[in-house]
């Protein structure tokens, strides 16, 4: 790498002063069928396949609304008293919020952390989130029921409960790049820290799939599969399957860790720009150059990677 090179942003922001990495300290996560992150591990590593076709969502109502989707369990449980939350507030929460919180607390407690000492520290809070399913059924179908839902299923408060709830005075806000999102916090979240803007950061990213006319919409324009089935790198590839997560991790730096799985070397997105095909369509040449350029910002020579988790839906 050249002189030049070497004083870029993302340069910078890839080689932090000792102390000042930035490290995954503490991780939580509820997946398909999958009550937590050893749980999924212990799925994955048994090849079980977790997309059902079951009625734990939506009973068959349309042919074309894809019937085999990702779930995770527990939806309707949640201990509001713990988190101070009210009884009709949190019955108007989208479930997704709910989940986050319970998460969150995960997270910080398995980075050896209570999160009692967070409070009025700056912790930032950064969540990937594209659509609220529950959204319709609090905001126009029940209103009058309680007027708690324009919070409930507001995005923008999914992570500012978390700020509230903990005390924390960083950054808050919810990212939506639609299947980007949660890629786009941990972008955000990293550089705030870098940057100064906060000491720390949950980051996370949640979806859940609540409404069968979300699905059907995606399945009339053509991108999922119709045998509910992800082939990435398959020349059988025919589309993707939606799924649930809900997943956290808590960022710090090194000098305040006190257990670490892994370094954030770097973060870096791009967009594409027009594109003749259409706004919805990657754009390859794109994907090329933002790998070119993190690869020569954080000095990692890509042929000495070992593992590489990919995204199914820009295959």
């Amino acid at each position: 790498m050249g002189s030049e090179g070497r004083h870029t942003t993302g340069y910078w922001l890839s080689h932090p002063p000792p102390g000042e990495e930035i490290f995954i300290t503490g991780v939580s996560g509820s997946f398909p069928d999958s009550d937590s992150v050893f749980h999924l591990k212990d799925n994955l590593f048994n090849k079980v396949d977790l997309i059902s076709g079951d009625y734990r969502r939506w009973k068959m109502s349309d042919p074309d609304i894809p019937q085999r989707t990702g779930k995770i369990n527990n939806l309707d449980k949640f201990d509001a008293s713990f988190f101070g939350i009210n009884f009709k507030e949190a019955h108007s929460m989208d479930p997704m919020g709910r989940i986050i919180m319970e998460r969150t607390y995960e997270a910080i407690i398995d980075a050896g952390f209570n999160p009692k000492e967070l409070r009025n520290t700056r912790t930032g809070v950064f969540f990937g989130i594209c659509f609220s399913e529950s959204e319709k059924s609090w905001l126009y179908d029940k209103m009058h029921i309680n007027t708690f839902g324009v919070i409930g299923c507001s995005r923008s408060m999914v992570a500012n409960r978390i700020s509230h709830w903990l005390g924390v005075t960083g950054p808050s806000y919810a990212v939506d790049t639609a299947c980007s999102s949660s890629l786009y916090a941990l972008e955000h979240a990293f550089k705030a820290i870098r940057e100064g803007h906060c000491d720390s950061a949950i980051v996370g990213g949640s979806n859940l799939c609540l409404h069968p006319y979300i699905s059907l919409q995606f399945s009339k324009l053509g991108v999922l599969s119709p045998d509910g089935r992800c082939k990435s790198f398959d020349n059988n590839a025919n589309g993707y399957a939606r799924s649930e997560t809900v997943a956290v991790c808590f960022l710090q730096k090194a000098k305040d860790s006190r257990r670490v799985y892994a370094q954030v070397l770097h973060a870096k997105t791009n967009c594409d720009g027009y594109k003749e095909q259409g706004i919805s369509y990657p754009a390859g040449n794109m994907q090329k150059l933002l790998l070119s350029e993190f690869y020569e910002e954080c000095g990692v020579p890509p042929n000495s990677l070992e593992y590489i988790e990919a995204h199914g839906t820009g295959i």
